[in-house]
């Protein structure tokens, strides 16, 4: 009778320390698991990284899966439980990464659309802001009238499509935990949303969202956010009018009716018909 290889022996113990918490893991991540319990799995010394991963795949406690980016990324291998989830993939693929916009809307109820799109949002490195800049009503009137730019950096992951979006330093403001996702929470979803509608779906479909969370949301939380992040274009003004649109009353409304509104502002771009509203000094879809 065939002895039982050590790693079968401990195949139990192993399979344990998967399902105890973490779901995805990098090559290099499953090699020091594998140094860190050697002596507790009574693995031999003659099983490497290579060797452990492929009896992981063998014994079906991880999965392999390749994610391919177009882009300037290159292509990720993790490996994957069998409870990890597209978004437990994705908060892997990039050191201090988290999940934005519509994905982020998903997480905390705001919508009951399954998304297709996951939203990744990587910080860019700290910069100086020229808090004097003078905006000009023909420089917003060009800018809104071209498509908005969109990230051109996306991964596949079965029926998913991971979109890699490289953001603003913001310090994560508005962003927390939970559950081992990373992900912003209602305020910061709302701003970034209203700043990319088409990371949301549009902007109807952003309205939807900001309809959702008239009961969950901090109003002043949100215009702190709103002030850290220290915008050029007045997307309070956006902000405003979603809120209004959505329904929140008057009173808690009036904070961002404190904010000057100089200049004629867009709801979003790229718009071919339009009306205008003149209490938020914005221009929205016609119909809308």
């Amino acid at each position: 009778m065939a002895r039982k290889s050590r790693f079968i022996i401990s195949e139990s113990s192993i399979k344990k320390f998967f399902l105890s918490g973490k779901k995805v893991f990098s090559e290099t991540e499953l090699n020091s698991v594998l140094e860190e319990n050697r002596v507790k799995w009574n693995l031999p010394i003659s099983m490497n990284g290579k060797k452990f991963i492929n009896k992981l795949i063998e014994s079906d406690i991880l999965r392999m899966h390749e994610v391919v980016f177009s882009g300037y990324l290159p292509n990720k291998t993790r490996y994957l439980t069998n409870t990890a989830s597209v978004f437990d993939l994705a908060i892997s693929l990039t050191s201090k990464a988290y999940l934005s916009h519509y994905t982020a809307a998903f997480l905390l109820g705001l919508t009951n659309q399954v998304p297709k799109s996951v939203y990744l949002t990587s910080e860019q490195s700290p910069k100086n802001k020229d808090r004097s800049v003078i905006l000009h009503q023909q420089d917003i009137d060009k800018a809104f009238n071209k498509s908005q730019r969109t990230s051109n950096v996306h991964g596949v992951f079965g029926e998913y499509t991971i979109i890699y979006h490289n953001g603003m330093y913001t310090n994560k403001a508005g962003v927390f935990s939970k559950d081992g996702l990373t992900f912003t929470n209602v305020e910061r979803t709302l701003i970034d949303l209203a700043v990319r509608p088409v990371y949301g779906g549009g902007v109807f479909r952003v309205l939807e969202i900001f309809e959702n969370s008239i009961g969950k949301l901090s109003v002043n939380k949100l215009k702190a956010i709103l002030d850290k992040l220290g915008f050029v274009y007045p997307y309070h003004q956006a902000i405003g009018f979603y809120l209004e649109k959505a329904g929140l009353d008057q009173k808690r409304l009036s904070v961002f009716l404190e904010y000057d509104r100089p200049n004629k502002f867009y709801l979003t771009y790229d718009m071919k018909e339009i009306d205008y509203n003149e209490k938020w000094n914005i221009f929205y879809p016609k119909g809308m």
